[in-house]
C-alpha cells in the first residue's frame, strides 16, 4: 500500500484531457471508436451510440425505424417485425443487421441473435463483437470465449468485452489473462481490468493497475477510470489516497457529475471523512436524483449519526426527491435507533404505495425498525405477510420478540422453524438465547446452549457466551456465570461480557465477583465510566461508603467522564431529545409544571424517590430534584402535555433505566392511563396499567 501511495504521489508527467473527452468507448457494443476503417459510422449500432446515425450507406425506408430516437428501448418483438420487413425487401445492409443482433442480444434473445448472425454471409468485426458482448452480458462466458476464439479479426473492443465479461463473472484470473494477451490497449481496457479487480474485492490490485494506467503516457484517464478506482479506495478506507484522486479529477477538468459525485461521497463516507462527503454532496449538480443522496445516508448511518441521517431525509423530502429501495433500507436503522415510529410508518406506507420490492432484506429492516420502536405487533404483521421468509427474516422476528420481553413467543417461533425443517444459523440461536435471558427462562436457555454443540453442531461464539453469562447473572447464579467466562470460553471475553457480570453483581449485591469483573473491565478500557458507576453503586448498596468514595475518586483522578443520559421521544413527526437535568427545551417551564403535578400524584400513592441512586455529594432535597430530572422522566412529561389523551408514548434512552425511573413509569402509566414504551440500553419495557412487561425481571 505504501509503495502504491508513493508511486501515486510521484507521478509528475500526467496530462489529462478536459472533460469533453468522449466516454463512448466504454460501451462494448459501440466498437466504432476503436475500428480503423472507412465504415466506422455506418457500422455503429444506434443503440450503442445513444443517438440515431447521421450517415447511412444505401439509404433505405427501414432507416426511419432506427431514427425514432428510442435507442435501447426496442423490444424483441419490434426487432422481429423489422427483421421480417428487411428480409422481404432483400436488404443486406450490415448496419441494420448489426443493430438487430444488438437488440436481440441486449434483450436476452441470444438464440435469435445467433441465428441472425449465422445467416449473415458478410459479417464484420462489429457483428462478431456485438454477439460476444451479448453472451458476456448474460454470463455465458463459455459461448463468448468460443465465438471470440473463432473471430477472423479482432479489435480492442472485442478484447475489452471479454475482460469485462470475465470480471462480472468473478473470474479475475481469466480477465487478467485476456488483458495480458491484448496486442494493443486503450483506456477502456485498463478501466475494465480495474473494475474487475474492484468488483471482486482485489482493491490493492485495482490500485496497482490504476497506477500502471497513469504511467502510460499515451493514455488519457477518463471519468470511468475514476469511477472504477474510487470504490477500491473506499474499500481500503484510505482517505489520503482518495483526496489525491479527487485532486486529479479536479485538475484534469473532468466534470464532477451526479455519478462521479456519488462515488466521491461514498468514498469519503467509507473513509470516515464525512465533512468532505457533505461538501461534495452539497456541490452535486444532480441532487434531483435519489442515487446522489444514498451514499451520504449510508455514511451517516454507518457512523451512527442517526439524527443527521433523519435531518438529511427530511431535506430530501423538502426538495421533492422521492426515496427508492436503497434509501429506505439505509434509513430504517436510523429510524429504529431514534424510535421515530411515525416516520417509520410513513416509509412503510410509502414503500407499499409505490410498490417498492418488499423482499426479505426490506421486510427484515421493517421488522427490526418496528421491534426497536416497541411496536412488536406491527413487526409480526410484516413477518406474517412476507412471502419470502429467509433465515434473515426469521432472525429479525425472533430478535424483535426477544428484546420486547416475549421470550416464550421467540422460542415458539424457533420451534416452528425446526418443525418446517428450515435452516437456521448462529445468529438465530443468539437471538433465542437472548430471549431466554430477558424472560428468565433459565432451563430453556441452558438447554439451547448445551444443544449448540451436541445437537446443532455449532461452536458457540462471543455473543452466545454473552447471552449465557447474562442469563445466569440475572438469575443470581453468579459463580456459574463467572465459571463460563473463566473456564468454558475458548475465546477472550470482551467488555460486554464482563459488564453483564458486573451488572448482575449490582442487582444481587455480590461485592467479590463485582470487584473481579471491574478489574477486568478497567484493564480493557480504563476510561469507561460505567464500570466505576456500577462498582460504586455496589459498595453503596452494601454500606461500604468509604470504598464507594474511593471509586469515585479514582474516576475523578483518571479524568473519566460519566456518560450523560439522554432520551428521545417522537411527537408530531419530530424527534425531541432530553438530557439529564436538561433546561434547554423551549417548553421547559410547562415540562417542569407537569413534573410537579406528577410528583404530587405519585407521592399521594406512596412513591418515595430512591435518593441513594444519586452518587454526588448533595443534600436530600437536591438529590430528589436530580432524580426527578432524569432524561426519560423529562421526555414522558413532555409527551403528556404534547399528545392526545390515550396516545402511547415511546421513549428511547441511551443508558440502562434506573430502578427509580422504572417505578415512576409504572405509576404514571396507571395514573394517566397511558401505554409507555421505554427502550433502554438493554431491552424494552412496556408499561400498562401500573405493570411492566419485564415483570420486574431486568
Amino acid at each position: 500500500m505504501l509503495l502504491i501511495f508513493n508511486t501515486l504521489l510521484n507521478i509528475r508527467h500526467l496530462t489529462i484531457a478536459p472533460s469533453h473527452v468522449s466516454n463512448s468507448n466504454i460501451r462494448p457494443t459501440c466498437p466504432g471508436g476503436n475500428l480503423h476503417t472507412r465504415s466506422v459510422v455506418n457500422n455503429l449500432p444506434p443503440f450503442a451510440s445513444g443517438r440515431p446515425p447521421l450517415v447511412v450507406e444505401e439509404p433505405h425506408p427501414a432507416t426511419s425505424f432506427f431514427v425514432e430516437g428510442r435507442s435501447n428501448r426496442y423490444t424483441v418483438q419490434e426487432a422481429k417485425q423489422l427483421h421480417s420487413y428487411i428480409v422481404k425487401l432483400g436488404s443486406s445492409n450490415i448496419y441494420f443487421i448489426n443493430s438487430l443482433i444488438h437488440v436481440y442480444a441486449i434483450n436476452g434473445a441470444l438464440g435469435d441473435a445467433r441465428k441472425l448472425f449465422d445467416e449473415t454471409p458478410h459479417r464484420d468485426v462489429v457483428s462478431w463483437t456485438t454477439l460476444v458482448d451479448g453472451y458476456a452480458k448474460f454470463g455465458k462466458m463459455h459461448d463468448a470465449k468460443e465465438l471470440f476464439d473463432s473471430m477472423p479479426m479482432r479489435n480492442v473492443v472485442s478484447w475489452n468485452v471479454m475482460i469485462s465479461g470475465y470480471g462480472k463473472q468473478g473470474d479475475v484470473e481469466a480477465a487478467v489473462g485476456q488483458f495480458n494477451e491484448m496486442p494493443e490497449r486503450d483506456i477502456v481496457s485498463w478501466n475494465s481490468l480495474i473494475t474487475s479487480y474492484t468488483r471482486n474485492g482485489f482493491s490493492e490490485k485495482a490500485l496497482e493497475t490504476f497506477i500502471d494506467a497513469l504511467n502510460q503516457t499515451a493514455l488519457i484517464p477518463n471519468k470511468v477510470t475514476f469511477l472504477s478506482i474510487l470504490p477500491a479506495i473506499a474499500d481500503l478506507g484510505c482517505a489520503l489516497l482518495g483526496r489525491c484522486v479527487h485532486s486529479f479529477i479536479l485538475k484534469a477538468g473532468i466534470e464532477v457529475d451526479g455519478l462521479l459525485s456519488s462515488a466521491l461521497v461514498d468514498m469519503y463516507s467509507k473513509c470516515d471523512c464525512l465533512e468532505q462527503a457533505v461538501h461534495v454532496f452539497e456541490s452535486n449538480p444532480s441532487r434531483a436524483n435519489v442515487a446522489s443522496w444514498n451514499p451520504l445516508f449510508a455514511g451517516l448511518v454507518r457512523k451512527s449519526i442517526f439524527e443527521d441521517a433523519l435531518d438529511l431525509f427530511r431535506t430530501m423530502q423538502s426538495e421533492n426527491v422521492e426515496p427508492d429501495y436503497v434509501t429506505i433500507v439505509t434509513v430504517l436503522p436510523a429510524i429504529a435507533d431514534l424510535g421515530a415510529i411515525g416516520l417509520g410508518k410513513w416509509i412503510h406506507t410509502y414503500a407499499k404505495r409505490r410498490k417498492i420490492g418488499m423482499n426479505a432484506t426490506l421486510n427484515s429492516a421493517l421488522i427490526d425498525m418496528y421491534s426497536k420502536c416497541g411496536c412488536i405487533e406491527l413487526a409480526q404483521q410484516v413477518f406474517t405477510m412476507a412471502e419470502d421468509k429467509t433465515v434473515e427474516l426469521w432472525n429479525a422476528m425472533i430478535a424483535g420478540l426477544a428484546i420486547n420481553g416475549r421470550g416464550k413467543d421467540a422460542i415458539k417461533l424457533f420451534s416452528q422453524m425446526q418443525a418446517e425443517n428450515l435452516e437456521f444459523d448462529d445468529i438465530t440461536l443468539a437471538s433465542v438465547l437472548n430471549a431466554c435471558s430477558h424472560s428468565g427462562l433459565i432451563d430453556e436457555g441452558l438447554g439451547f446452549y448445551a444443544a449448540m454443540k451436541d445437537v446443532y453442531g455449532m461452536t458457540p461464539k462471543l455473543q452466545h457466551y454473552g447471552c449465557i453469562v447474562d442469563l445466569l447473572g440475572r438469575a443470581g447464579r453468579l459463580e456459574e456465570a463467572k465459571k463460563v467466562i473463566c473456564s468454558d470460553m475458548d475465546i477472550k471475553p470482551d467488555d460486554v461480557i464482563w459488564k453483564s457480570l458486573l451488572g448482575a453483581c449490582k442487582i444481587h449485591g455480590h461485592v467479590e465477583i463485582g470487584e473481579f469483573a471491574a478489574r477486568k473491565l478497567i484493564e480493557i478500557n480504563p476510561n469507561d465510566s460505567s464500570t466505576y458507576v456500577l462498582m460504586s453503586s455496589i459498595y453503596d448498596a452494601v454500606g461500604r461508603s468509604r470504598d464507594a468514595v474511593m471509586i469515585r475518586k479514582m474516576m475523578n483522578d483518571g479524568k473519566v467522564r460519566k456518560e450523560p443520559g439522554f432520551s428521545f421521544i417522537e411527537l408530531g413527526g419530530t424527534v425531541h431529545e432530553f438530557l439529564v437535568g436538561d433546561r434547554s427545551h423551549p417548553r421547559m417551564e410547562e415540562i417542569h409544571n407537569m413534573l410537579n403535578e406528577i410528583a404530587d400524584k405519585l407521592k399521594s400513592m406512596g412513591y418515595v424517590p430512591q435518593k441513594k441512586l444519586v452518587l454526588f455529594d448533595m443534600d436530600d432535597e437536591e438529590k430528589e430534584v436530580a432524580i426527578y430530572h432524569h432524561s426519560e422522566k423529562l421526555a414522558i412529561a413532555f409527551g403528556l402535555i404534547n399528545s392526545l389523551h390515550g396516545t402511547p408514548l415511546h421513549v428511547v434512552k441511551n443508558l440502562r433505566m434506573c430502578s427509580d425511573c422504572h417505578v415512576f413509569m409504572k405509576m404514571v402509566s396507571k395514573i394517566y392511563n397511558r401505554e409507555i414504551v421505554v427502550r433502554d440500553q438493554r431491552r424494552f419495557h412496556h408499561f400498562r396499567s401500573g405493570r411492566c412487561s419485564c415483570m420486574d425481571y431486568w
